[in-house]
């Protein structure tokens, strides 16, 4: 259902995340365009080959530390929107920290996430092109 399975995470540090499109309904409340945030970054198996998702937030690869391999890409995906059946889907990994929750930006992309989620939010949730 979130189209992609866990490998690996690096050990914890600062990540700078960017925004895919800050007139996004769901990512407008990060209006720079990126921001940075402490937390294991995630990489998963098979989740990019048929881009069957709309991308949200992203982290640049080569920024990362503790890579167990060179990824094949040089953007890494951290939060996305998709359909499932007649459902939606919100993944977004940026949360394992307190500090997650203490952000009012992530909070406000939480609620938005969710509100997409329940169909509360209408946004354009075309998967990426591949």
């Amino acid at each position: 259902m979130v189209g992609g399975s866990f490998d690996y995470h690096p050990p914890q540090q600062e990540i700078e995340l960017k925004v895919v499109d800050v007139k996004h309904p769901l990512t407008e409340v990060f209006a720079e365009g990126h921001f940075t945030h402490t937390d294991e970054p995630y990489f998963f198996k098979n989740a990019y080959q048929s881009k069957h998702f709309r991308p949200l937030l992203y982290m640049e690869t080569s920024k990362v530390s503790g890579l167990k391999h060179t990824p094949e890409d040089s953007v890494s995906y951290v939060s996305w929107i998709k359909r499932y059946g007649k459902g939606r889907v919100f993944y977004v990994s940026p949360s394992h920290n307190a500090q997650s929750y203490e952000n009012t930006h992530m909070l406000q992309y939480y609620l938005n996430g969710l509100m997409y989620v329940l169909g509360e939010m209408k946004c354009e949730d075309t998967p990426m092109e591949h």
